[in-house]
């Protein structure tokens, strides 16, 4: 016996032959294909779909959610609350109101590039403050404003389709479409707020021909319109209109209501 261990091992190999017998060609493919096909698949991709998935969800709940959710969360600027302060020591008769808890109804389009915003905060029970602002386009797409003009509020109980605004709970006459109107002349506009009644729309229109939309919240329509240039100029109109787009009621308001 040679004592090369290579050439030992060459005479202890199996012919060709005989390899064929033990382990056929077609199943020695079919073995190349199986392991092929394990080597060259991805490692983990069920991890790799959990985290897609993740990043998908919360970018739907910030699309979703974004300003409303941080609202709802009471995250308002303090020279907000700072200035409505005053809603937390209501009179007597009536329950404390935070206005952190302030939530932005809606906006539409102002004077001079800027947007007007109503601001409702609710306590125990039926009890709610509003504002009404002027605020930049920039600060409408946040929760609250830092800063803005205040174009007056209110606080009080009550249904809000009740035709009585101030603050103490008991009966309250069901409000018309118009009641109530009034507003604020400032240097270069007219606010404008007046009961809803059964308006579920309102709108201001100019003498131009220039139509405002407005506000809907707690019960009444805020808006506003420009300064007419002179006393004896055409007043605007108020038009509100029902669910079936029908006209509830139109007429002309001033800046002396």
């Amino acid at each position: 016996m040679t004592k090369d261990l290579l050439k030992t091992l060459e005479g202890m190999r199996p012919d060709t032959g005989t390899d064929s017998l033990l382990w056929p060609q077609h199943l020695q493919a079919t073995e190349r294909a199986r392991i092929m096909a394990t080597t060259t698949e991805p490692a983990s991709p069920a991890r790799r779909t959990r985290r897609v998935g993740t990043v998908v969800a919360v970018a739907a709940l910030i699309a979703a959610g974004g300003v409303g959710a941080a609202a709802a969360s009471g995250i308002m600027p303090k020279a907000f609350t700072d200035h409505y302060y005053s809603w937390k020591e209501p009179g007597p008769g009536s329950t404390p109101v935070d206005p952190a808890a302030a939530e932005r109804i809606g906006s539409v389009p102002g004077p001079d590039s800027f947007v007007l915003s109503v601001f409702v905060a609710r306590g125990a029970g039926d009890q709610r403050c509003m504002a009404a602002v002027f605020e930049s386009p920039e600060s409408a797409a946040r929760p609250g404003p830092s800063e803005f003009t205040d174009l007056g509020g209110r606080c009080r109980q009550g249904p809000e389709s009740a035709g009585g605004l101030g603050d103490g709970a008991g009966t309250f006459p069901v409000a018309s479409f118009g009641d109530g109107g009034g507003g604020e002349v400032l240097p270069n506009a007219v606010t404008f707020d007046a009961a809803a009644g059964e308006a579920v729309r309102a709108e201001i229109r100019t003498s131009t021909g220039q139509v405002l939309p407005m506000v809907l919240a707690d019960g009444s329509f805020f808006g506003w319109y420009p300064m007419p240039p002179t006393p004896g100029s055409p007043r605007p109109v108020l038009t509100g209109y029902a669910a079936d787009g029908t006209v509830v009621g139109s007429f002309e308001i001033g800046p002396n209501f």
